[in-house]
């Protein structure tokens, strides 16, 4: 079986610009488990998932708006199948 992309970001994805060019990425802000002594703390981490075809080579610290809310990306994790997620945070 072989994914479309395309197809799969045109129906999840929302409208949004990395580094000031027009993008369709999949955004999310869930919560997240954060290591903080024994208990942990729950903290919103806002992600984009995107086409890594779609992102540069090293996009930390680049700017990302989505819903006209400014972030700047703080890690840039690669799947290895063609899908990048930028871990974003609030400018």
């Amino acid at each position: 079986m072989t994914e479309s992309l395309p197809a799969f970001f045109a129906d999840f994805a929302v409208s949004c610009t990395v580094n000031g060019v027009a993008r369709r990425g999949i955004f999310d802000a869930g919560s997240r488990l954060g290591a903080v002594g024994m208990a942990g703390i729950t903290t919103v981490q806002p992600t984009l998932t995107l086409p890594t075809a779609d992102v540069s080579a090293n996009p930390v610290g680049q700017a990302v708006v989505v819903n006209a809310v400014s972030y700047v990306v703080a890690e840039h994790d690669v799947d290895g199948t063609g899908i990048s997620t930028l871990i974003l945070e609030r400018a």
